[in-house]
C-alpha cells in the first residue's frame, strides 16, 4: 500500500501510528510483539515520537534491521542509535536485542543472532538512493543468498562495496515472514527510486524484491 503524506509532519504522525497499532494488536492477543527498526540518521525523529508512544513497551522487543560491526558505543553502530533516541521516554521499559557480539568476530555474531531470532511483529525500513534496504546492497557478493526468498536463514553477514563496516542484516526470506512491513521514505530523489524499482524486480535495486512480493504487507510512506 502506497501512502503519500503531505508534509514530515504528516509523515511522521501517520509512521507513528502504524507502527504503533499492529504492535498493541499483538500485545492484545499473544503478550508480546517485536519491533525490527533500522539505523541512520532518517529515524532519529521518527524514534523521538515513538518512544512516547501509549503502548505496553515492557512487552515489547526492540531489535535491529541490521547493524554495522562495531562496538556498541561506536558512532556508528545502530545499537548506539536505539539505545540513545528510542530506548527513553516509555519505550525505556522495552527489552532490546542488539546484533553485534564481538566486533571481530562477525561470523560469531551472526550465529549468535540467528539463534536469538524472534518472529518479527513490524519491521520498519528505510531505503538509499541506491536502492538498498536493510543492508542488502546492490553489488554486493552476498547479496543473491540474502535475497533467496527459500533461505532458512534469519541474518546474514554482507560486505557492502563502497559503504563502511561489514555488515550484519536481516536476510529477504526473513523480512517477508515478518507480519508488517513498513517502507519510510522521503524525497523526489527516492521517490524516483522506488518508481523504478516498481518496474521490475532486478538486483540493481535490492528494494525491487519487497516491492515485488506477495507474501508480506508491504506499506510505503512517502513525503516530499
Amino acid at each position: 500500500m502506497w501512502i503519500q503524506c503531505s508534509d514530515s509532519a504528516e509523515h511522521m504522525a501517520a509512521l507513528v501510528q502504524a507502527v504503533v497499532q499492529p504492535l498493541a494488536a499483538a500485545l492484545d492477543a499473544e503478550g508480546g510483539a517485536v519491533l525490527a527498526v533500522s539505523g541512520g540518521r532518517s529515524p532519529v525523529p521518527l524514534f523521538h515520537a515513538l518512544r512516547e508512544a501509549d503502548l505496553d513497551w515492557s512487552r515489547v522487543l526492540i531489535t535491529l534491521v541490521d547493524e554495522r560491526c562495531v562496538p556498541p558505543d561506536h558512532a556508528d553502530s545502530n545499537e548506539r542509535l536505539v539505545r540513545e533516541h528510542l530506548l527513553a521516554g516509555r519505550a525505556a521499559a522495552a527489552r532490546f536485542a542488539g546484533l553485534v557480539r564481538d566486533p571481530s568476530d562477525i561470523a560469531g555474531s551472526v550465529t549468535a543472532a540467528n539463534a536469538a531470532a524472534r518472529p518479527i511483529t513490524v519491521a520498519l525500513l528505510g531505503m538509499g538512493e541506491d536502492g538498498h534496504t536493510a543492508s542488502l546492497f546492490p553489488g554486493a557478493p552476498e547479496l543473491a543468498a540474502g535475497l533467496d526468498s527459500a533461505s532458512r536463514a534469519h541474518y546474514l553477514a554482507v560486505t557492502p562495496p563502497s559503504a563502511p563496516h561489514a555488515r550484519i542484516s536481516l536476510t529477504l526470506a526473513e523480512l517477508l515472514r515478518s507480519r508488517l512491513l513498513l517502507l519510510a521514505i522521503a524525497g523526489p530523489a527516492k521517490r524516483r527510486v522506488f518508481d523504478a524499482a516498481c518496474v521490475a524486480l532486478t538486483p540493481d535495486l535490492p528494494i525491487s524484491a519487497l516491492v515485488h512480493q506477495t507474501q508480506a504487507p508491504l506499506d510505503v510512506y512517502w513525503a516530499p
